[in-house]
């Protein structure tokens, strides 16, 4: 900053001596402003901002004390060096100059080198003010960016002083400095550690080798830049990647925390190491190859399947191992994988063997691809399916031979069923009229007849009833599969009811006591559901035992069905006939013991069948029966 750049304001209320200054002070090369009161030299102050002030102390209205007071008072010009003028030259005249805020005085008449000494000496330290100010400023700067560098940096940043000793050996070092994003990094460890020792706070940097790099590094300057394992404690320990340099006679550290890399680095290298095994143990073939189908690696699995060497198919590709039924297959698969329409694709294909057999193979193919999601390659899964094949082939040529057989049956068990209905009706019609004509002959020739002859007729006619009877059961059991009626949604309370009310005489008869809980709606055939509850109802009455008759219905929902119970206090059934009481005609009494057709639970099973359940019973003999069916809760 030259002479030309400094502002210097004169006030004096004598002319001559603004004169003069101005004069002399030009000459030097300073900008001058004058003013010839104090008023005015407030407003010039203001509006000019000088760098100097040459302010006389006697004027009227205002004297030079309250002008300085009033400048000094002021926000805008309280800075401004004031150097006060005046013919006063008594101590005390000086001292309140000074008191009210002035930097020198000049006493009057001028002399020309004092002035100028003194208005030098007082640009000199606005100067080395501007200058420190300057430094200030960019110190401050530079002190706030490193601040904030450090406290933004995602690195921790450390730095310390050697502690040595009388001998001048490094024995500790001191913190100087620990960034926020040390403490973050190292945990509580870094927390509030300037101006403590390292050994103290962390003893165990000794034994880690840490202090020997630290000391290596300030005695022989030479960088530290490697991995380090870090562990603070039993909980607290990370990898870091340290750079420490000397630094005076200390050192500045930097460190990183790479626990997630070397994780992941220590994780991939067992991932590689688990693949190469399964590569090359896994039974399943497994091939890497190049994006025009080229082998590029090959595990022994794969080599067993087609039966060639590995050093064999390394020199071939796809298309020589597959069959060319299969070839435009393979070919829009890849075009899809490589375009990215679809991530993988699996299908079955004819490999052609070395020794040119033809095997089935499920091969699995996907598309390895780099972060930009270029493919780079693929990775294929071979499984050898040939004998799968073979079977799914057998197990076809079975599965056809059951339908054929199936349908057969079914046919042969309508013809069978058609043929019971047919045969059942069109023996009712004989067989009444044998019956009739016995019973007829029984009326009329009673008394002509010996005792022989009206026990034949009487066997006559008792065959009759039961074949009529038999007749009546069969066209029954028949109906069942043959009724084409529509499912309604029935209250099983109100069958049940039903059921009992047809049965009031035996019911009555047998002092029996029938009861339920409360049954569920069901979707079903309404009159065959009466049938049911009937026909098992009837069988607890019926094989009663000494005491009177117990029957107990209940029901309660399993999952998708309602298992219905009819339990009773009967005669019970042994183990081994379980089975064989649902079959037709089958019979564990003579007709003596219990009268029936043994038809009764064929019909039963029959009806469950239709309905989409199960019909099975608990029982021992002398302990009473339970029949449970089950039919599906509906929709």
């Amino acid at each position: 900053m030259d002479n030309r750049e400094i502002k210097i304001l004169v006030v004096d209320d004598q002319p001559s001596n603004l004169r003069f200054l101005s004069e002399l002070l030009t000459a030097e090369g300073y900008q001058v402003y004058r003013a010839i009161c104090g008023q005015l030299a407030l407003n010039a102050a203001i509006v000019h901002c000088p760098d100097l002030i040459l302010l006389d102390i006697r004027m009227p209205q205002m004297n030079g004390y309250e002008v300085c007071q009033r400048l000094k008072a002021t926000a805008q010009t309280e800075q401004i060096p004031v150097i006060f003028l005046s013919v006063l030259d008594n101590i005390n005249d000086k001292l309140q100059a000074f008191r009210v805020g002035g930097v020198d005085y000049i006493a009057k008449p001028f002399q020309v080198e004092e002035v100028l000494a003194r208005i030098d000496k007082q640009v000199c330290l606005q100067k080395l003010q501007q200058q420190l100010k300057e430094q200030n400023a960019q110190l401050q700067q530079s002190q706030s960016l490193l601040a904030s560098i450090l406290n933004s940096s995602l690195d921790g940043v450390v730095a310390y002083s050697a502690v040595r000793n009388s001998q001048g050996n490094i024995v500790d070092f001191q913190w100087l400095l620990v960034n926020p994003a040390a403490e973050k990094i190292s945990g509580d460890a870094f927390k509030a550690l300037v101006g403590k020792r390292l050994l103290v706070e962390i003893p165990q940097v000794r034994n880690n080798g840490l202090f020997d790099l630290y000391v290596s590094v300030v005695e022989t300057g030479e960088t530290l830049d490697q991995e380090f394992y870090y562990q603070h404690d039993r909980v607290t320990s990370a990898w870091l990647h340290i750079v420490a340099v000397k630094l005076n006679d200390g050192l500045a550290v930097t460190f990183r925390n790479i626990t997630d890399r070397k994780l992941g680095e220590i994780a991939l290298r067992e991932s590689e190491e688990r693949f190469r095994a399964i590569f090359e143990q896994t039974a399943v073939g497994i091939a890497k190859t190049a994006l025009c189908g080229r082998f590029l690696r090959v595990n022994p699995g794969f080599c067993q399947i087609v039966r060639y060497a590995a050093s064999e198919l390394l020199q071939l590709d796809w298309q020589v191992i597959t069959h060319p039924d299969d070839m435009e297959a393979d070919r829009e698969y890849v075009r899809l994988l490589l375009s990215g329409e679809i991530e993988t694709f699996s299908r079955e294909k004819r490999l052609l063997c070395k020794d040119r057999e033809v095997c089935w193979a499920n091969v699995t193919v996907s598309a390895m691809r780099d972060a930009e999601g270029t493919a780079q390659y693929l990775i294929c899964a071979i499984e050898d399916i040939s004998e799968r094949k073979l079977v799914q082939e057998l197990l076809q040529a079975s599965l056809e031979t059951q339908t054929r057989y199936s349908q057969e049956l079914t046919r042969s068990n309508a013809e069978l069923e058609q043929f019971a209905y047919v045969a059942s009706h069109d023996l009712q019609a004989p067989l009444g009229t044998i019956a009739g004509y016995a019973q007829l002959l029984e009326r009329r020739y009673h008394n002509q007849l010996d005792a022989e002859g009206n026990r034949f007729l009487g066997n006559i006619v008792n065959s009759c009833v039961r074949m009529q009877g038999l007749i009546d059961d069969l066209l029954e059991y028949s109906r069942v599969g043959r009724s084409q009626k529509r499912f309604d949604l029935i209250d099983c309370n109100q069958l049940f009811d039903d059921a009992c009310a047809n049965l009031q005489l035996a019911i009555a008869k047998n002092q029996a006591s029938v009861t339920r809980g409360d049954l569920p709606r069901v979707t079903g055939d309404s009159f065959q559901m009466l049938q049911l509850f009937q026909n098992l109802i009837g069988n607890a009455i019926k094989y009663r035992s000494s005491l009177p008759p117990l029957v107990r219905a209940h029901a309660q929902r399993q999952g998708d069905n309602w298992v219905f119970s009819v339990q009773d206090n009967g005669i019970g059934i042994a183990q081994q006939h379980h089975g064989q009481i649902f079959q037709i005609f089958q019979r564990l009494h003579t007709q003596k013991e219990y009268s029936g057709t043994g038809i009764g639970l064929a019909i039963c099973q029959r009806i469950v069948d239709r309905h989409g359940g199960r019909l099975w019973i608990e029982s021992e003999p002398g302990r009473g029966s339970i029949f449970y069916f089950s039919l599906p809760v509906p929709e």
